[in-house]
């Protein structure tokens, strides 16, 4: 497919979208482009796997969205995962977790469940002192349960529009001993377990949107599940989301110590680094640019360490209010975490997309409330809020492919 058919198609898929609805006042369409203060080599790049995806139907291309609560809510990074597959090929859509165990909000586009007895601390609270190990999803939950299982189901729909032919389950038994109890389906023992990921890849009978897993879970051992990845084997971009409430920078950094291993599974042509949010929750004397763009190298090194092409996208905060002791209070720091990533971008030659813009800048926040697109907390997005941003970075992103 030619540039021509995908300029067709974005014209169709946003033209759709734009005429459902005009957009409120408070929205700075305008602004929804990426900015790119240093080199574009990467981002192009990433464009040319895309051509190539779609010309050829051959290969993937793998998408990884990291961030806070934002991405944890689901309805952003889907949004532009279902933006991108409109206009290219469809892959598969990332990582699972049974995030109800956490007491958390969840992402209600597939179905998961679990039996047996589970703990899921929180990467996010430092009160658990048997914390487990975290990965790429932010999550971990144990259980000793002789008959702990967790299914999922793709389509809640009732479409056939996602499906697997393997299942892999990321995770860590006890001992040596725990490991191998997992059976999927019941009724398949097939597995290829992949040393450098540490991982168990289990073959289906056949394709399907539906998977049991089963824990056999000796005596006295514990199994700690820390994410499944359906896997079609197809060709088309895959979109991987790491989100977890109220993580920072160093959440992720510190705290998942398997971050770096389980890039390998992602080794995203993309990266969108929308962490920031929760790292700016302070007063403007408590927060520190230079620190806050060092533990960003931290993580850029991880990713190229994986993946040396990656190419970045910064995704700056939201004008938001930020929780304090006897209620909210105004982030001020949405100005210098736009600033802090521009200057990130410019040395790794990454892009940005300025929400701080598109919502207006500062003090626009209760703009967004009162239109319908934000919270009363004034600090997260309504999901018709969410869905908004996701197709404005999507049309941001394919003019910016158009246009380069």
């Amino acid at each position: 497919m030619g540039v021509r058919k995908l300029l067709l198609l974005a014209a169709c898929f946003f033209g759709a979208a734009a005429s459902a609805q005009p957009l409120p006042d408070c929205v700075h369409a305008e602004a929804s482009v990426l900015l790119f203060p240093g080199a574009r080599t990467a981002q192009d790049l990433f464009y040319a796997k895309l051509d190539t995806l779609v010309a050829t139907g051959q290969g993937n291309v793998n998408v990884w969205h990291i961030g806070g609560s934002h991405v944890q809510a689901a309805f952003f990074p889907n949004r532009i995962m279902n933006g991108i597959d409109s206009l290219t090929v469809r892959g598969d859509r990332g990582f699972l977790f049974p995030l109800k165990l956490a007491g958390t909000n969840y992402d209600k586009s597939y179905r998961i469940s679990t039996t047996g007895e589970w703990e899921a601390p929180i990467l996010t609270r430092n009160s658990d002192l048997r914390r487990p190990r975290y990965g790429v999803t932010g999550y971990g939950a144990r259980t000793a349960s002789p008959d702990a299982s967790v299914g999922f189901r793709l389509n809640v729909d009732g479409s056939f529009r996602w499906s697997c032919e393997s299942v892999r389950v990321l995770g860590y038994g006890s001992s040596d001993r725990a490991y191998p109890y997992i059976l999927c389906l019941a009724d398949t023992l097939r597995f290829d377990f992949e040393a450098a990921t540490h991982s168990y890849v289990f073959d289906l009978p056949a394709p399907t949107d539906t998977v049991v897993i089963r824990f056999h879970i000796p005596a006295g051992e514990e199994f700690t599940l820390n994410g499944l990845q359906p896997l079609s084997w197809r060709p088309g971009v895959n979109y991987f989301a790491s989100g977890v409430n109220g993580a920072a920078l160093p959440s992720w950094l510190d705290k998942c110590e398997d971050l770096e291993r389980d890039l390998q599974l992602v080794h995203p042509d993309l990266a969108i680094l929308a962490v920031g949010i929760n790292d700016s929750a302070t007063s403007a004397r408590e927060f520190k640019p230079e620190k806050f763009k060092e533990n960003y190298r931290r993580l850029i090194g991880m990713v190229r360490r994986v993946s040396p092409e990656c190419a970045f996208i910064f995704v700056t905060n939201n004008d938001s209010y930020r929780y304090v002791r006897r209620g909210m209070a105004w982030n001020a720091n949405g100005e210098a975490v736009r600033q802090a990533m521009l200057e990130l971008a410019e040395e790794y030659g990454a892009g940005v997309w300025d929400l701080y813009g598109v919502m207006g800048g500062a003090h626009t926040v209760e703009k967004w409330r009162d239109a319908g697109l934000a919270k009363n907390d004034r600090l997260h997005f309504t999901d018709v809020g969410y869905n908004l941003l996701g197709d404005l970075f999507v049309e941001a992103l394919m003019a910016d492919k158009l246009n380069r």
